[in-house]
């Protein structure tokens, strides 16, 4: 199934502009981070997703069931940006757009599994290819500078 066009969405979806990998993250990190490689594979991630049919859904909290999906994604000086859209007319979608219009919920976070590589040569376990999973509308992302910019009720076509 194709996804339908950003230009054709029903009246009760909303759209949320966002960071949802800030730039800066670097090796002196302590957890996993997103190099622009990394970055730029998520966004081929996206677009080919979106070409199957089979978008990379949006959560609320990384819970239950998909109340969207990404409908754009790209690299920006180093951060990954998204658009996505909710869906209104599932329950999740309408509560996470609620949560979103009133300002409980400011962020995204991303989920997604990492392959991981033990190396023969230095003896050390080394992150490979990052998967993107799902793109969720959270509280308080984990990381600083994850936050939601834009959120509109309006049709695609007047959002910018």
């Amino acid at each position: 199934m194709i996804p339908p066009s950003p230009l054709n969405m029903p009246a009760s979806s909303t759209l949320v502009w966002g960071t949802a990998n800030p730039q800066g993250l670097d090796s002196a990190y302590k957890g996993v981070y997103l190099n622009v490689d990394d970055i730029t594979s998520m966004v081929e991630q996206v677009g080919q997703a979106n070409r199957l049919g089979t978008p990379i859904p949006v959560k609320l909290e990384h819970t239950g069931v998909a109340m969207g999906r990404v409908v754009s994604a790209w690299e920006s000086k180093g951060a990954l940006e998204c658009v996505l859209e909710i869906n209104e007319n599932v329950l999740e979608g309408s509560i996470g757009a609620e949560f979103l219009r009133s300002g409980i919920c400011k962020d995204l976070s991303l989920g997604y599994t990492i392959d991981m590589e033990h190396s023969k040569k230095t003896g050390k376990v080394q992150a490979r290819r990052k998967k993107l999973n799902e793109v969720s509308v959270v509280v308080k992302g984990a990381r600083r500078n994850c936050n939601v910019h834009g959120i509109s009720k309006k049709k695609p076509s007047s959002f910018c």
